[in-house]
């Protein structure tokens, strides 16, 4: 019995383990929030599609928290993991380590590429 016992506690951790493994990678890689959707590709590039009409639009990617403080029809102002940052459609900027690019801004969304520099 103590073998079936030793067993199962190995099969416990190696699941557990292997759980924890992939959650620390989707952690890493990871996109979640709310108000927005996000396509993150590897660990150093996220797509976010904000939606306008949300009340909070706010995503955590690439280790920092990104959240939409105004927008216009031409420019967007992003708080970047606690810095305010304003980025006119189609241009970029630098933030933190990651570049910030405004790639589409209409009444329903503002779509914004994050890389990490």
């Amino acid at each position: 019995m103590r073998a079936s016992t030793h067993r199962g506690s190995r099969l416990a951790a190696v699941v557990l383990l292997a759980a924890l493994g992939f959650g620390g990678a989707a952690t890493l890689a990871g996109c979640s929030g709310e108000g927005a959707t996000t396509s993150c590709s590897g660990t150093s590039e996220c797509t976010i599609t904000f939606d306008r009409r949300a009340d909070t639009a706010k995503v955590s990617i690439l280790g920092v928290e990104v959240s939409v403080v105004s927008a216009t029809d031409t420019a967007v102002t992003l708080n970047v993991a606690g810095q305010e940052v304003t980025v006119n459609a189609n241009a970029s900027t630098t933030v933190g380590g990651l570049t910030i690019n405004v790639n589409q801004i209409t009444d329903d969304e503002i779509v914004v590429k994050v890389t990490r520099s």
